[in-house]
């Protein structure tokens, strides 16, 4: 006999659909799964409910690129509405690079809040001229075999790989990574127009942190961001915190791309020792200046979008759910709230404050108990 699933239902809510807000509805989960979304109002006697007092009931977050200790990460974005996440690691010399694909993987159970979708690489096959705040003694060129033995090692679960189609042997590179199902990421990055169209040919689909780190656009030398920009197999990931891109940035972006083609990502390193950094507002910084990643939280890129790009709620939900999930290739089962998919759910206030994060079903973190009835 099979245990009884309970049904979870949120009720009094508006539900923020890809197309839609449904004002006053009902969520019903049951199990992992979201089982149905209705206008009626649920009889409450002797069910697990929750009433959301009028508050938004979206999809979880999706963060494609985030950094630091799993634990930490996992609860830190949760409080954000993130409900999954990829961990990203930084370049390192090939046994070390090893050594912590294989304990991030023996790390996966320790997210007690967001989950653990895979794993992103930001290297080590990077143009140390774009290095950015990333050790330049990490950065390589491309090389075959420690590629198959990095794939080998991540076990299916290495997602994205971002790479600098300049180098050497990149080509390569990216056919393998695409034979493997493995996302090739354009960034850090000193490619002309010319050398990232290649890339881009080759099976690079997707932009790392667009604008930050990569050959800027002129209107005789187009450069990386000229490429990403303008080719529609390419979607990007921004940083909308401000700082890493200005809101006529975003617009720009905006206007190339679509609603359809931009993720939003932290790139939190909030959650990372090391290197030694400081707090500068919205972002970190290494001593000497040089940026270093954010604090951010996806409800706060999520607000900046509205702001910077005058979109609806139900538009730059998007941007944080339903896109990075379609990045991921896993919007059939997360990235929207539809019947049938994983209950991934965030419950924000009208300030799109965080008030209550569900993974799979299960409540995570709640902000104020007042929100249960």
């Amino acid at each position: 006999m099979h245990a009884k699933v309970n049904k979870l239902y949120i009720a009094n809510a508006q539900l923020v659909l890809p197309d839609r807000i449904i004002p006053r509805g009902t969520l019903v989960i049951k199990g992992k799964k979201i089982a149905a979304i209705s206008r009626k109002k649920p009889a409450w006697r002797g069910i697990n409910k929750i009433d959301a007092r009028g508050n938004f009931v979206a999809p979880g977050f999706i963060d494609l690129h985030v950094h630091g200790d799993i634990a930490q990460v996992s609860l830190q974005q949760a409080k954000g509405g993130t409900t999954g996440f990829l961990a990203t690691l930084h370049p390192a010399k090939p046994p070390e690079l090893l050594r912590n694909i294989t304990q991030t993987l023996d790390k996966k159970t320790q997210a007690k809040g967001a989950r653990v979708l895979g794993i992103r690489l930001e290297g080590p096959f990077l143009n140390r001229s774009f290095r950015g705040a990333l050790p330049k003694e990490a950065l390589r060129t491309p090389d075959l075999n420690e590629a198959k033995e990095i794939i080998k090692r991540a076990k299916g679960a290495l997602k994205i790989v971002v790479l600098a189609p300049e180098l050497k042997q990149a080509t390569g590179l990216i056919r393998l990574f695409k034979k493997h199902r493995i996302i090739a990421s354009l960034g850090h990055t000193a490619a002309t127009y010319d050398e990232a169209m290649r890339g881009i040919d080759a099976g690079i689909s997707h932009a790392t942190h667009t604008f930050n780190r990569m050959r800027g656009f002129n209107h005789c030398y187009p450069g990386a961001l000229g490429a990403a920009l303008t080719d529609q197999r390419v979607s990007c990931e921004v940083i909308a915190d401000g700082v890493h891109a200005h809101p006529a940035a975003l617009k720009l972006l905006f206007s190339c791309k679509g609603l359809q083609k931009i993720s939003l990502v932290t790139d939190s390193t909030a959650a990372q020792k090391y290197p030694p950094k400081k707090r500068a507002g919205r972002v970190f910084r290494l001593n000497n200046g040089t940026l270093y990643g954010t604090a951010l939280t996806l409800n706060q890129a999520l607000k900046n979008a509205i702001k910077f790009l005058g979109l609806s709620l139900e538009e730059a939900a998007q941007l944080v759910a339903l896109n990075p999930a379609k990045v991921l290739k896993i919007d059939r089962r997360k990235g929207s709230l539809a019947v049938g998919k994983d209950a991934d759910v965030v419950v924000l206030d009208k300030n799109l404050g965080v008030q209550l994060t569900i993974v799979e079903g299960k409540i995570v973190y709640v902000r104020h108990s007042r929100i249960y009835r």
